[in-house]
């Protein structure tokens, strides 16, 4: 059976987890990391000489790096479904798991990071405020990628829209401004439709940091 490890509220977990409910795998989660500690040991060391997570244990086949890991379990288990089975496709969504990665996450990671992991004292306004403009401005263009599709490549779910599609959850609930997207807003609307986002990325995250901490712990 898949062993995961990696704590609930882990972006990188999160996508996965979805990933693996997309595919209906079973499988046993280990919470790791965060306020469940673990990632000190030699056992985990062993695993993941990182000490990040997650980590899988596929039948004896260890690996991590989370995009890895997705793309993994992606193509030996959902060739034609998660990894399209169209060579130009699969590229195509590849490429759109790299856009975020190189684009989106050092946008908007700074705005949930200083709204809900930074104290309030302590919090950069400014700083915010500047990477929610940026943030409006770069889903430009995926609203243009998704004009005329029902998801990022085409007519249904892949995994190009895992990693983005994760953190939409955290960009629709989040006290911001946000502009105009109606592609978007279908896309994230046909994503909360599904029992898998909704299990996985439709995670609650409260409202500080302290809320955060306790939402962790309670967790498992």
């Amino acid at each position: 059976m898949l062993q995961i490890h990696g704590r609930k509220n882990s972006n990188q977990v999160i996508q996965l987890m979805w990933t693996v409910a997309e595919l209906g795998l079973d499988h046993v989660r280990h919470n790791v990391g965060g306020s469940f500690g673990g990632l000190d040991t030699n056992e985990y060391a062993n695993l993941n000489p990182n000490r990040l997570v997650p980590t899988i244990d596929d039948d004896g086949f260890v690996l991590w790096e989370s995009y890895a890991i997705i793309r993994y379990l992606c193509r030996r288990y959902g060739t034609g479904t998660l990894w399209p089975a169209d060579v130009q496709q699969a590229a195509s969504a590849d490429r759109w798991m790299e856009w975020t990665n190189s684009r989106f996450i050092g946008t908007f990671f700074p705005i949930f990071w200083g709204l809900i992991r930074t104290a309030k004292a302590d919090q950069d306004a400014d700083k915010i405020a500047a990477s929610v403009r940026a943030t409006g401005e770069l889903l430009q263009i995926v609203e243009q990628q998704l004009e005329g599709k029902q998801f990022i490549t085409g007519a249904s779910l892949t995994m190009g829209d895992i990693p983005l599609g994760s953190m939409m959850y955290k960009y629709y609930t989040l006290d911001i401004e946000r502009p105009v997207l109606p592609n978007i807003e279908a896309w994230y609307a046909r994503l909360c439709e599904r029992p898998a986002y909704q299990s996985h990325a439709m995670n609650s995250f409260g409202t500080s940091s302290k809320e955060w901490l306790e939402l962790e712990k309670a967790g498992a």
